[in-house]
């Protein structure tokens, strides 16, 4: 912005400078002619003058006559009727070099007087050069002034961009301009009222997430506890035991869930990272899913892979699994086959189906899910995980190149440097 009120300054000044200095010189050169041609009238008549009074008192007109009345570069000429041309000075009568004044004399002879058209044109240039310095030092003047000009100008304007991106990365204490170019201020005014809106929404809602896992937290503790209870009746036989103990599983996974989700919502990284091979982690989960996908008549399969070392948040990538496994459940068809593997510094999970593809990375924006699905869903399944896989360091992507629906999550290899 500096740069084009710097240039759009510079070029007003200098359009100002031509507009009035291409006339200006013009008339100063005409002046300077016309000034010329009168000197060189001036310079003749005297001449003549003299010329006339050598004749009517019988002086004889000699050179040194002719010479009194001439400058530099003049040239004169006295031709009598009859004898030889009288000639003083630097005398070229030739119209393209030489201004040319002739007059007639008493004694029917002939004066010539002449200057050198570059001996004009040298004062005329001499009379133009403050012209041209004039117009040279208000173009510098006008840089000058233009470069201070704009940049208090688009001061403001850079302050704003800098806040604007604080806003971006959730700093809502904006320190935006309060003096200077009116425009500057209404933007500063309008970022200054949707920070204070955005900060109370985002407050409202990290508000919400601690209320609602508090509120959840007792009565899932209730329930575990009774569970456990009920795995010590005598009643209860071996085989419902062992599935009250599953569900115990699920509610402890449950609860690990809902910390997560509230870290999430707290802008919190997470930062339980821990040594795991990641193949055997992903074959707990898949088994985990077995029974649910069979019930539905379909397959889940790890593919065959060795030990993949990694350093993960087990707790956000348990549940970024999860979201995946079951939307392939719910919106896929085949066989649902997980895979992991390293990539140079990275380690990558894949859970792919055997559907065609038909949506692509709008997938990950909340409610488009619903909408691409028939209404089966919240439409934010997808977007969570997305959100659970960054806060996990890493990233979840859908493989495009693929005909089929396959999600693949990247995840660091090391442990963060942060963590």
């Amino acid at each position: 912005m500096r740069e084009r009120l710097i240039g759009i300054l510079v070029v007003l000044v200098v359009g100002v400078v031509v507009l009035y200095a291409l006339p200006r010189a013009y008339f100063t050169a005409n002046l300077v002619r016309d000034h010329e041609l009168e000197l060189l009238d001036r310079t003749t008549d005297f001449l003549e003058s003299r010329v006339d009074s050598r004749l009517r008192s019988g002086t004889a007109i000699d050179r040194p006559t002719l010479l009194s009345a001439l400058d530099g570069t003049d040239g004169a000429r006295y031709s009598p009727p009859d004898g030889d041309p009288i000639v003083a000075g630097e005398l070229v009568v030739d119209p393209d070099r030489s201004l040319i004044e002739t007059r007639s004399t008493n004694d029917g002879g002939t004066l010539t007087v002449t200057r050198s058209r570059a001996a004009v044109t040298a004062q005329v240039e001499s009379a133009l050069l403050p012209l041209i310095f004039l117009g040279l030092g208000l173009a510098t003047g006008a840089c000058v002034i233009g470069y201070v000009v704009a940049g208090r100008t688009s001061r403001p304007f850079g302050q704003l961009a800098e806040a604007a991106e604080e806003l971006g990365r959730g700093n809502f204490a904006l320190d935006v301009p309060r003096r200077g170019v009116p425009e500057a201020l209404e933007i500063g005014r309008a970022l200054r009222i949707s920070a204070s809106r955005l900060d109370d929404l985002v407050r409202r809602e990290r508000e919400f997430a601690v209320n609602a896992s508090h509120q959840l937290r007792t009565p899932i503790t209730a329930l575990r506890l009774e569970l456990e209870d009920l795995t010590y009746w005598p009643e209860t036989t071996p085989e419902v035991a062992d599935q009250v103990r599953r569900s115990i599983g699920e509610i402890d996974r449950l609860t690990a869930s809902i910390d997560d989700l509230l870290d999430l919502a707290r802008r919190q990284r997470h930062g339980d990272q821990v040594e795991v091979d990641l193949t055997e982690f992903v074959a707990d989960t898949v088994e985990r899913w077995q029974r649910q996908v069979a019930a539905g008549q379909r397959q889940i399969l790890l593919a065959e892979s060795g030990p993949v070392p990694a350093v993960i948040s087990t707790g956000p990538v348990g549940q970024v699994l999860d979201v995946l496994i079951e939307n392939a459940r719910l919106h896929g068809s085949g066989t649902i086959t997980v895979s992991t593997r390293a990539v140079a510094d990275k380690v990558e999970v894949r859970v792919g189906d055997e559907g065609p593809r038909t949506v692509g990375s709008e997938i990950f924006r909340r409610g488009i899910s619903s909408r691409l699905t028939d209404g089966v869903g919240t439409g934010i399944g997808l977007a969570v995980a997305s959100e659970l896989a960054e806060a996990a360091g890493g990233l979840l992507s859908l493989d495009e190149g693929s005909a089929t629906t396959t999600f693949v999550v990247l995840l660091p290899s090391r442990r963060s440097s942060g963590s």
